[in-house]
């Protein structure tokens, strides 16, 4: 299957999340991390992977309470090249599994590798604060997602990019940031870019079965509570850290998604 991103995809993916980073937008910022030039958000590359994946596994019969897509960035999509994702089928002690590796078409280096697979079902974290996203909040957000994945997308999918939107975009998370670099004045996402290289290196999401049917226009959303998990930190400053963040989301009580995301920095400044 053919793949192809364009600066036109990096910036629909950019309105919907607020992800600026400017190594999307930037060919010197690229270079810095020994791109040719920019690339495509590893998070917008995941919408067609995980279609992909979703449609291989529902024609499987399932047996399991939940499934767990996870996925390695291991090298950037750059725009403007060409790729392709090969998928393959196999079970692991009677569960179903669908790997998917995108490569690029020309170089065959391997820039996603990722997996959907028959899991456990989804338990919550006990006593977390929850913050609420109204059903009229949710179709105003898929609206916008359509014109990033004019496809139809799996609802798992669609509430996953609504949950590392609100991710990234927390207060929680930006006191995180201002934690480790108390002598800035970081008050946006975009102020953590101009501070350090920050570059997504793994994503894992963990749902219910129920959202593997696709999304379909002009459906009503219910209110979907979320909350915000803390964020494990790892590594020094001055060598570069990494970042552990997670947020769950429920709906009447029933828990729908888990999404964790592994960030990389460059050496902060003390």
């Amino acid at each position: 299957m053919s793949l192809h991103y364009t600066l036109r995809d990096a910036e629909r993916w950019a309105a919907f999340s607020g992800d600026y980073n400017p190594i999307h937008f930037d060919a010197a910022e690229a270079k810095l991390l020994g791109m040719e030039d920019v690339c495509v958000h590893g998070m917008r590359a995941m919408l067609d992977v995980k279609s992909r994946l979703s449609r291989a596994l529902e024609k499987q019969t399932l047996s399991s309470g939940g499934l767990l897509f996870s996925c390695r960035l291991r090298d950037p999509v750059a725009c403007e090249n060409p790729y392709q994702l090969a998928l393959n089928h196999t079970q692991s002690d009677g569960l179903q599994q669908v790997t998917g590796k995108l490569r690029h078409a020309h170089t065959q280096a391997l820039s996603l590798s990722s997996k959907l697979s028959e899991s456990h079902s989804l338990a919550l974290t006990p006593g977390t604060q929850a913050i609420t996203l109204q059903g009229e909040a949710l179709s105003t957000l898929y609206r916008q997602f359509q014109t990033i994945d004019s496809q139809s997308a799996p609802l798992w999918s669609f509430y996953d990019a609504v949950l590392f939107r609100q991710l990234v975009n927390a207060p929680e998370t930006l006191a995180t940031v201002q934690s480790l670099l108390p002598g800035h004045k970081a008050t946006s996402l975009k102020d953590v870019f101009s501070l350090a290289r920050v570059v997504q290196t793994h994503h894992e999401t963990r749902f219910s079965p129920l959202l593997l049917a696709n999304a379909e226009e002009g459906s009503a959303f219910e209110p979907l509570h979320y909350s915000v998990l803390p964020t494990l930190v790892m590594g020094e400053k001055g060598a570069g850290l990494v970042l552990v963040a997670g947020i769950e989301a429920w709906r009447d009580n029933q828990p729908l998604l888990s999404v964790s995301a592994t960030l990389k920095t460059g050496p902060l400044a003390e």
